[in-house]
């Protein structure tokens, strides 16, 4: 009898889309035919659950791998996998073989199952009339699953409802079972939060195996229904039945019917051969499918691995993963050329990019908004941009009004973000690429700037014509399809680029920190400054006259101020302890983004709550670092916006660019328009390539041409209104797709979470630049937030775009123990000396970079360093092998297969 105490339950779970079963057998190589041929097909998952009906205590539970539960039921193992008998597997093929087999069986509820079954048996003559109403009943007892909380059992129904008995032959009274009611059906609790878990189109197998009294020898029945259905209280989820499986032996019988459901469930959970479960017309068809498993299957000695040692998912996880890499980096890889093919008509590429962007324009702004955790994780994104952006704009506002004298600032810097921002987000190809500030611009800018001070030009008249020129280049680009050519773009220059970049925020991060430290030094002796006379007021009367005066009233130099006079003495600037608590301010801030992306793969809280925490986490460390800011109450530096709407230079918003000494000056703009446009387009589409990697699994396409004819029209409205010139920031980039990732929600426990690709849509960079614009009216709380909490939040971000680059990966290789190195796939194919060679080239490159990109007199020269670059990478191909180059970077197109969608 089944008992309330006396239960033990495994749970399979199994996902057949993922997983693709590679092995043939030769002997059986017809069951190996027949399952490759459905692998293509959409198979359900299949969660299976095994209940062993004599057990005196709870033992195990699969979900895909198995788990040990405590003697207290309260704790379950990690999961690993099953360590099988050969016995056992044996004793399943017999049971197979010789019990009853009903495929296709037409049963809608567990009763009509258990009839039919005992009717078979009955018929086969294994077993006897008067016990199988006993048998019956044993089945149809209220199933009581595991709970996976400390209070035990989960399912178990009141007492059995019976109104008649009967008697054994043993003379015992034996209640009559009768299936559950409509209302106790609606009474049983299951598992939803496993339930949630699994896909929608997941199916239950349930197998029942134990020792009875009412048998006389062992009986068995694998039963394979027509239609899945809903069978209450069998399953610990409400999920249709589709296979049933029961096994019953007498009370003496020798084996460990335990054992044999574990095999069981570990052919089910096989790719393999579940589908061949699914299409097997006879026992002895199953029967085959086992002594292929056992040919394929390990043996391990018995005195080589202790039981109770358990071989856990993570690491078979790291097993599969090795074994995938060498395969990706065997097989040929085809250039991705999607949106780069130049098809040789007029604004060809652009016509394709508009088609492809074009299907996908609702779901951009739908798919924002599909679930709580979606709106939850734009919203957050939205943030994480806003005040990333918008620090960054507002320094490279101060430095561009101290380096053009104010003919723009912080205000035409925000304005550009606002207007830029919104307009890439509801038009570009690629919305995930966030426009900004770049450290190139600024420095075109101000050579710019100096060239008209030195031949006599108005600047923004003649910064209007620049803007025209660059826009008609860039449009000429986008109608000859241009951007083919950043098919040769590779890995090679891609890390070398966004790793410089990331470098760039770290550096400009401790920079800005130093900056701080020697206008606020710190104070090792403050005796000696409260030595010095406090501080004066230093009052004028008269053209000669100066009158030194000591107000003991004033406490601020603005009071001074206020009264004409001149602050003076060491004791007026005095600020105690501002750079030491704008370190603490600018380490909290880093160490707690940090903290939070720690958060989300460990097990402290629940899930949605880690996801929820480390989509705000830069939001809640701007918070509270602003808060601590606010409490402490040290003057540190903040955030300076203008308060009031007006340009920085007194002029007009709109540009007369009919204000220039001469005619031929529009002309001549023309020169320094096609180093702007070089520099314009490079940054943009190096950035937009680093985004568009096949490693971010983007689904919508791509759009360069469309890209850039938005930058085209963009030029043109800055250059009217005397704005900066905003283009696609690597960093802010990777961190908006970042932010953006997604995993999977149906795994098993033990999984790691899957990648499943980046939540592609348009409101999260609308309306973070949308914030931009309304942080104009908002001065009063913009201006409470630290800066060194910003930069905090910008050393983050350097940090982690160098996390993901290979490059960074393979310099760590030069200082690990060969045997401490991971498993990376090209080490698998490739030589580590020649790794290390690629390694040194590419360093070499890297330094080339950072030189010309420090250096004052040939900064301008960084854009062109690109074509540098893919010429060297070219060049590569004469001292690698094609096997060598596919595995540490990309392949380079051929023009065949750049022109390859003419036919299209």
């Amino acid at each position: 009898m089944l008992q309330e105490s006396a239960q033990e339950e495994n749970v399979n779970f199994i996902d057949n889309r993922r997983h693709q079963h590679r092995h043939r057998s030769h002997k059986h190589k017809g069951i190996y035919g027949e399952t490759e041929k459905h692998e293509q097909q959409s198979c359900p998952y299949l969660f299976c659950e095994l209940l062993e009906l004599d057990a005196e205590i709870s033992g195990k539970k699969w979900i895909k791998y198995e788990e040990t539960v405590a003697a207290s039921r309260a704790r379950w193992s990690k999961p690993h996998i099953p360590l099988l008998n050969q016995h056992s597997l044996h004793s399943l093929k017999n049971h197979l073989t010789k019990g009853v087999f009903l495929p296709n069986c037409d049963a809608i509820t567990f009763n009509d199952v258990i009839e039919i079954v005992i009717n078979e048996w009955k018929k086969n003559n294994l077993l006897q009339s008067p016990n199988d109403r006993m048998v019956k009943d044993l089945f149809l007892f209220p199933k009581c699953h595991v709970s996976s909380k400390p209070l035990g059992f989960r399912n178990c129904m009141q007492p059995l409802k019976s109104n008649s008995y009967e008697f054994d032959h043993h003379g015992e009274e034996y209640p009559s079972i009768e299936p559950l009611s409509k209302s106790e059906q609606k009474s049983i609790v299951y598992n939803k939060t496993l339930h949630e878990k699994l896909p929608s189109d997941t199916c239950a197998a349930v197998m029942f195996v134990g020792k009875s009294r009412f048998v006389n020898k062992p009986v068995s029945a694998f039963v394979r229904l027509k239609l899945a259905s809903h069978m209450p209280s069998v399953c610990e989820i409400n999920l249709p039945v589709s296979y049933i499986f029961v096994l019953l032996a007498p009370e003496y019988h020798a084996n460990d019917l335990a054992h044999i459901g574990r095999c069981l469930a570990s052919l089910l959970t096989d790719p393999a051969y579940v589908k061949h479960f699914r299409t097997a017309n006879s026992g002895n068809e199953l029967a085959e499918s086992i002594d292929a498993f056992m040919e394929k299957a390990l043996i391990i000695p018995p005195n080589k691995w202790p039981y109770e040692v358990k071989l856990h998912a993570e690491k078979v996880q790291l097993i599969d993963e090795i074994s995938n890499n060498r395969k990706d980096s065997n097989e040929k890889h085809k250039a991705d050329l999607e949106g780069l093919c130049y098809t040789g008509r007029i604004f060809g590429g652009l016509v394709e990019d508009v088609k492809r962007r074009l299907w996908f324009y609702k779901d951009d702004f739908m798919d924002a908004f599909v679930d709580f955790s979606a709106m939850s994780q734009v919203l957050a994104s939205a943030m994480f941009i806003f005040l990333t952006n918008l620090a960054n704009i507002i320094i490279f506002g101060a430095v561009m009004g101290h380096m053009l004298d104010n003919q723009m600032g912080v205000i035409e810097c925000i304005l550009s973000g606002c207007i830029s921002g919104i307009a890439f987000s509801l038009f570009s190809g690629q919305p995930l690429n966030i426009l900004s500030a770049t450290g190139p611009v600024l420095i075109f800018e101000s050579l710019f700037y100096k060239l008209c001070n030195m031949w006599g030009w108005n600047f923004l008249a003649s910064r209007g014509w620049l803007s025209f020129w660059s826009s008609l280049i860039i449009l000429l680009f986008v109608a000859t399809d241009g951007s083919f050519l950043v098919a040769y773009i590779t890995r090679f220059t891609e890390d070398l680029f966004a790793t410089l970049i990331a470098i760039i925020f770290i550096v400009e991060s401790v920079q800005s920190m130093v900056k701080i430290a020697v206008e606020n030094p710190i104070t090792y002796e403050p005796d000696e400054i409260f030595k010095e006379p406090p501080c004066q007021c230093v009052m004028k009367r008269g053209t000669n006259e100066t009158t030194v005066h000591i107000v003991q009233n004033i406490t601020s130099k603005g009071e001074c101020n206020l009264l004409g006079g001149v602050p003076e003495g060491i004791r007026c600037n005095f600020h105690p302890d501002v750079f030491l608590f704008s370190f603490v301010l600018f380490i909290s801030a880093f160490l707690i983004m940090l903290g939070f992306k720690l958060l989300k793969n460990s097990n402290l809280f629940p899930k949605r709550i880690r996801e929820l925490l480390t989509n705000f986490s830069a939001l809640i460390s701007i918070a509270v670092t602003t808060i601590v800011k606010e409490f402490v109450g040290l003057k540190v530096p903040e955030l300076v916006v203008p308060s009031k709407f007006q340009p920085s230079f007194e002029r007009s918003w709109y540009v007369d660019w009919t204000n220039v000494q001469h005619w031929w000056i529009g002309l001549i703009c023309f020169l320094p328009a096609i180093l702007l446009t070089i520099l314009l387009v490079m940054d943009q589409q190096i950035t937009a390539v680093i985004i568009n990697r096949k490693e971010n699994k983007l689904k919508k396409g791509y759009g360069y041409h469309l890209d850039l004819l938005v930058i085209s029209v963009l030029m043109l409205i800055c250059g009217l209104f005397g704005l900066p010139f905003f283009v696609a920031s690597t960093v802010l980039s990777i961190g908006h797709v970042q932010s953006l990732r997604m995993e999977s929600p149906s795994r098993a426990p033990g999984d790691k979470p899957i990648f499943t690709g980046i939540r592609e849509q348009r409101v999260s960079s609308f309306l973070a630049h949308l914030l931009i614009g309304i942080s104009l009216f908002l001065t009063m709380l913009v201006q409470m937030v630290p800066l060194p909490a910003l930069l905090g939040v910008f050393l983050y971000l350097g940090i982690s775009c160098m996390e993901d680059q290979q490059f960074v990966h393979r310099i760590l290789l030069f200082f690990s123990p060969v045997k401490h190195q991971p498993e990376f796939a090209f080490l698998q194919s490739v030589p580590l000396l020649r790794v290390h060679f690629y390694t040194a080239i590419q360093i070499a490159a890297f330094l080339l970079l950072c030189i010309v990109k420090y250096t004052k007199e040939i900064s301008m020269l960084f854009p062109l360093m690109l074509f540098f670059m893919v010429l060297l990478r070219k060049l590569l191909g004469r001292l690698f092998t094609v096997r060598e180059l596919r595995a540490l970077d990309d392949q380079l197109p051929t023009w065949s297969e750049l022109t390859g969608c003419r036919s299209h």
